[in-house]
């Protein structure tokens, strides 16, 4: 296997027609990258994006050095660093220049500018629409890149995506619906969204200068991410040509309505001290002009949970008719143009939530749950199911909540979806984390990114390096039109990803770790949309947050250790029992 860092780096130029020269570095003599390179142009906050002026000023683009990412609160956790990356420094934020991809291409521009035709692979980082970015470390295509052609032999350009996040990428109300109007833009909200459009549109355009080809480009997108290639599939613009889905289908963040979010955005008002003396077009200037480090502070007490989600706003524009939600995936089918789906999970999804789960003992959860369910024999019946009951300690009920959310949300909506369109590749994750800290030994949340992207593969122990060989290897050859493994519909059949080994797995032979029968006993008994809901409840706490006497607060949790609960389960962490 070829190495996980270069030994030697490089500046290198590529001619883009209609652009002008773009710079980059050049690895080791093969593999080249262009940093932030611009598909758009934000025209002022809560707009739709433009494309990027075209060319480029003074006909170059420096791209040796990563550009700006959206505003975001802090996170106090996160499980790995990132690579590093010494060739160059990290960037800073900002809400109207960060829309911008990094492009990995395989081999240098004698080989590849506008002669090749390696497919793309592009990608939406995840984060609940809030965090992170594209030009993060852990996302970085160099290493897949240079996997694709040095070690497989089928040459890939990898594109990571860089776009608006949290309010500035999804706030929506009346008077915003009303502002955009007035610029001659349709629907409200979801502005993130509309820069990946413009992002995929640019690639459409320029991408063969690079050396790719634009009818073979796959998304890939994991949690927010697979949102993100879930709602693009749901559009009548054809952009791509395949999609992975890993931990994520359109439901997962919630969806919102216009009125759902005038709530929240009369919350982040009042948070922000704009008068409602005033007229509704001056509070919405005062908000369009107000500082963006005070509107990023704002959205912490406004969405109360400790991981803030930004949901898309169903404004019936972005996509034809209603978002779907958890019960609409019995019927799920991607769209003719998107020839070849992949979708997978990983075995502890929920544990993204767990400060907020740290709140709940055994008597409260029971409370919460049918206080939500509103009806005490569909709550009783979930409880039963998931083996909830009020005289659990502290520890059993975080771990009851984690099983009961990561199925809610995440694996019981792919089963319907797999159900629903068997001719599609299907995977689970259920690989221990290796790394010291309060995830160790579980298969959490994002953990998946680390074996797929290879960036680390040199901190993973000996037996888990072969995983993330097997991982990337699959990806790539899924873009490249390849069998990664045996369709779904073949023999009911999973790749699923272990501690030390990879093998097909068939779901009836899988019953002691996924609650299958479950799942398909809530979806014949019409309980599959209020299970998510309640899952996405239990995680997001949208009651509190769309409820307008309900005043912003940050919510403050104890850590496990005051509350005895133990995050040191190893391998046992991927079979909590049910009952």
């Amino acid at each position: 296997m070829s190495a996980v860092a270069p030994k030697k780096w490089s500046t290198v130029d590529l001619k883009v027609p209609g652009l002008g020269t773009v710079s980059g570095w050049c690895f080791d003599g093969t593999t080249c990258q262009y940093y932030g390179v611009p598909y758009g142009k934000v025209p002022g906050r809560f707009r739709r994006p433009q494309p990027a002026d075209a060319p480029w000023p003074n006909n170059r683009w420096d791209g040796t050095k990563l550009y700006p990412f959206s505003p975001q609160p802090p996170r106090d956790f996160y499980f790995v660093t990132n690579p590093p990356r010494p060739w160059v420094k990290e960037p800073t934020t900002s809400a109207t220049e960060c829309l911008n991809i990094n492009i990995s291409v395989p081999t240098p521009p004698s080989e590849s500018a506008g002669k090749a035709k390696y497919p793309v692979m592009v990608f939406f980082h995840g984060g609940a629409f809030v965090y992170s970015a594209g030009s993060a470390g852990i996302y970085d295509g160099r290493r897949l890149a240079q996997i694709s052609h040095q070690d497989l032999g089928i040459p890939t350009i990898i594109i990571s995506v860089t776009f608006r996040l949290g309010v500035y990428g999804f706030l929506a109300s009346k008077e915003i619906r009303q502002y955009n109007e007035k610029h001659g833009e349709g629907g409200v909200g979801n502005y993130g969204l509309w820069d990946q459009i413009e992002a995929l549109r640019w690639i459409q355009k320029h991408i063969s200068a690079f050396g790719g080809d634009p009818d073979r480009v796959t998304l890939f997108g994991q949690s927010a991410g697979g949102v993100s290639c879930n709602v693009h599939m749901l559009r009548d613009e054809r952009l791509f040509s395949a999609a992975i889905i890993q931990s994520g289908l359109l439901p997962l963040c919630g969806v919102l309505s216009e009125s759902q979010y005038q709530v929240i955005y009369d919350k982040l008002l009042g948070e922000l001290n704009i008068s409602d003396k005033l007229s509704p077009e001056e509070r919405l200037q005062e908000l369009l002009t107000i500082d963006e480090s005070k509107l990023t502070a704002a959205m912490v007490p406004v969405f109360v949970t400790p991981v803030i989600t930004i949901s898309p706003c169903d404004d019936h524009f972005l996509i034809n008719g209603p978002m779907p939600s958890y019960s609409n995936y019995s019927d799920f089918k991607p769209p003719s143009w998107c020839k070849r789906v992949m979708i997978g999970d990983v075995a502890n999804e929920c544990m993204i939530w767990n400060k907020g789960f740290r709140s709940y003992d055994a008597q409260s959860l029971v409370a919460k749950i049918k206080g939500f369910v509103k009806d005490d024999a569909k709550a009783q019946k979930f409880m039963d199911l998931y083996g909830i009951t009020e005289d659990m300690d502290r520890n059993r009920t975080f771990y009851k909540i984690e099983k009961f959310t990561t199925d809610g949300l995440y694996l019981a909506v792919h089963w319907s979806a797999l159900r629903a369109c068997p001719e599609m590749y299907a995977y689970r994750f259920d690989v221990p984390s290796p790394f010291e800290n309060e995830w160790k030994g579980l298969a959490h949340h994002s953990l998946d990114n680390v074996y797929v992207w290879s960036l680390l593969k040199d901190k993973l122990p000996p037996q888990q390096r072969r995983v993330s060989e097997e991982m990337s290897a699959a990806w790539l050859k899924f873009a490249n039109g390849l069998e990664p493994w045996e369709r779904f519909d073949k023999n009911r059949a999973f790749m699923v990803f272990e501690d030390d080994k990879c093998h097909m797995v068939k779901a009836d032979d899988d019953l002691k770790k996924r609650n299958y029968k479950i799942w398909e006993q809530l979806e014949e008994e019409g309980l599959l949309q209020q299970f998510g809901e309640l899952a996405d409840e239990l995680c997001m706490r949208h009651e509190e947050i769309l409820d307008p006497k309900a005043k912003p607060r940050a919510m403050k949790v104890p850590e496990f250790e005051e509350l005895g609960i133990s995050t040191a389960l190893g391998k046992t962490g991927l079979n909590i029992d049910i009952a």
